[in-house]
């Protein structure tokens, strides 16, 4: 066992042999003057805001790139695929 031997029972919390303790102060505030939910919905509204807003770059710049890719895709298909794309057709295959 670390630290040396067993020293027997010291008795149980606040009353372990030592001195007594004095001049501890302690303050609380009632539970029906607390405001714990004080501003919340007005502060979760702006920080997802804020938090939505600075993320726009990263989802929205993928997103719209994406789209572009897909209609200009379909186009291309629809073009060639149509009478006027055949030849076009003919020459990529």
């Amino acid at each position: 066992m670390a630290g040396g031997g067993h020293h027997g029972y010291m008795g149980w919390w606040g009353d372990m042999g030592g001195p007594k303790q004095r001049g501890i102060i302690t303050y609380s505030v009632s539970p029906y003057a607390q405001k714990p939910f004080a501003g919340a919905l007005h502060n979760a509204i702006f920080n997802t805001f804020r938090r939505v807003s600075s993320q726009a770059f990263y989802v929205v710049l993928p997103a719209g790139l994406l789209i572009y890719v897909i209609s200009a895709a379909k186009q291309r298909n629809a073009y060639l695929y149509s009478k006027a794309g055949r030849e076009d057709l003919e020459k990529l295959l």
